[in-house]
């Protein structure tokens, strides 16, 4: 039990210390920056003198954000690839009714609700997440277009060097641009992709049915077994490119990566692919611990500030590399 307390202990230690951290930044790129913070406290919420204050701090998020990015830098490693994590998650809302709100579909229950989907982008390295930025994105945004805008910014900001992102976002117009940025990309496909075979066409499924599973490798990761195939398939959508299959089981059904890195093995490509769940864990973890679907009832135009603060309190890399995302979720709210 001590030994539990104390690993707990150590991991708020290390969020406390990447809040100071934050401050400070935010302190150097703005004399009195927390004082005109502590002004918005003197106002009741829904007050015109609030709404002003509000205002004249609009600016200063931009400069908090600055920070964040120079606080993010200092606290991840420095050794390990660093990978670009995109992917978006729904958020059903109740309430006043906001821009870029509408019908989505519950998949996992068969259902409709009404709601906004966020979109996300992470900076992963050496078992440390961080949330880079957040956005809403509804029926007039192009998601491709707001990726590569994601896409640049890590790059820019990050230095990323390889993104992963699941079969929504495996479009041309998002792999070209990764590929003209000298980037590398592992994308999950959809499995009725389409395979040319001379003049016939074959879906992935379909062909990895005439697959036997004697001619997988059996490979391990983290102590889970996975079977894979590397192949080089001819994909009407997409051209030469090289497909890795990986199933868990004899029987099970297996999925579909594509990637542009020829210098590394199957096994650690699969490898890479996982890691892309980790953006999964932060999105659970807003919406369980942190309010991300109930503060939507609020006033649109806080929606940035109140999802970078969510941002800010999931993503302490290492807070969140110790494990104890959870734990530190709860200490915040």
């Amino acid at each position: 039990m001590p030994t539990n307390k104390s690993k707990i202990d150590g991991v708020i230690d290390k969020v406390v210390d990447f809040g100071k951290q934050l401050f400070a930044s935010v302190l150097r790129s703005r004399t009195g920056a927390l004082t005109e913070l502590a002004k918005l406290l003197r106002f009741q919420k829904g007050t015109k003198g609030f709404e002003r204050e509000f205002n004249k701090l609009v600016p200063l998020i931009e400069e908090i954000k600055e920070a964040y990015r120079i606080s993010i830098l200092k606290s991840l490693p420095v050794a390990g690839l660093r990978l670009g994590i995109i992917d978006d998650s729904n958020i059903e809302k109740s309430g006043k009714t906001f821009p870029k709100q509408q019908i989505h579909h519950n998949h996992t229950e068969n259902s409709f609700f009404s709601g906004m989907k966020s979109l996300s982008s992470a900076v992963y390295q050496n078992g440390k997440l961080a949330i880079a930025n957040s956005c809403i994105v509804g029926k007039d945004d192009n998601k491709i277009e707001t990726a590569i805008t994601e896409v640049d910014r890590l790059i820019a900001d990050f230095l990323v060097e390889i993104f992963l992102f699941d079969s929504w976002y495996c479009k041309n117009p998002l792999i070209e641009h990764i590929k003209n940025q000298g980037k590398l990309f592992v994308s999950r496909l959809r499995c009725n992709t389409k395979s040319e075979l001379g003049e016939d066409e074959e879906r992935l499924d379909a062909l990895a049915k005439g697959v036997l599973h004697r001619e997988y490798e059996h490979i391990k990761i983290n102590g889970k077994s996975y079977w894979i195939k590397d192949l080089t398939l001819n994909l009407k959508a997409y051209g030469e490119s090289r497909v890795i299959v990986s199933k868990e089981g004899l029987y099970d059904e297996p999925i579909f990566l594509l990637t542009n890195a020829e210098n590394f093995s199957a096994k650690f490509i699969v490898r890479l692919y996982l890691k892309r769940f980790c953006i999964e864990v932060f999105f659970k973890d807003a919406k369980q611990f942190l309010n991300f679907e109930t503060f939507f009832a609020l006033s649109a135009h806080s929606l940035p500030t109140r999802i970078g603060a969510i941002s800010l309190a999931c993503s302490s890399p290492d807070a969140l590399g110790g494990g104890g995302s959870s734990a530190v979720a709860l200490k915040v709210r």
